[in-house]
């Protein structure tokens, strides 16, 4: 299963970004488990019983920059998002972030950088349903054209 942790400074913030990733996976036909922690320490507690696939870091100031620096070096292949209100854009590319912006992330913003994620994993978005897979159909017609050229 496809886990993703959202990391804020704020419960009511953090959990309005759990409810647009909830909402804009399932257009995606994709069911992640998302938790969400207010605390870094108890986040990396966790993580280190079970990764995480993606994390969303939102959390101001060079606290921000510490965790996503600490997330890097534990977990370098982990999606990222990261939210700051200071501009680490310099940072986060030296970071291999995927997608990063200024505070506050808008749903948008959101949801181009989980495009991001899901796009980067193979999976395509057809009629909000994922299509990670040709239609058979389809697969069929090519399968019989490259059949036919050989």
């Amino acid at each position: 299963m496809y886990r993703i942790a959202v990391l804020t400074d704020h419960e009511v913030r953090g959990q309005q970004l759990c409810r647009w990733v909830r909402m804009f996976s399932e257009e995606w036909g994709l069911f992640p488990s998302i938790e969400h922690y207010e605390n870094p320490e108890c986040f990396f507690y966790t993580a280190q019983k079970s990764r995480p696939d993606g994390v969303i870091v939102e959390i101001s100031g060079v606290s921000g920059l510490n965790t996503v620096e600490h997330l890097r070096s534990l977990y370098p292949e982990c999606r990222l998002i990261w939210c700051s209100d200071l501009d680490f854009s310099q940072q986060a590319y030296r970071l291999w972030v995927e997608y990063f912006m200024l505070y506050p992330a808008t749903e948008g913003e959101l949801k181009n950088g989980l495009s991001r994620w899901y796009e980067n994993r193979g999976y395509q978005m057809r009629h909000g349903k994922r299509a990670d897979r040709p239609e058979p159909e389809l697969y069929e017609k090519a399968s019989k054209g490259r059949g036919e050229s050989l």
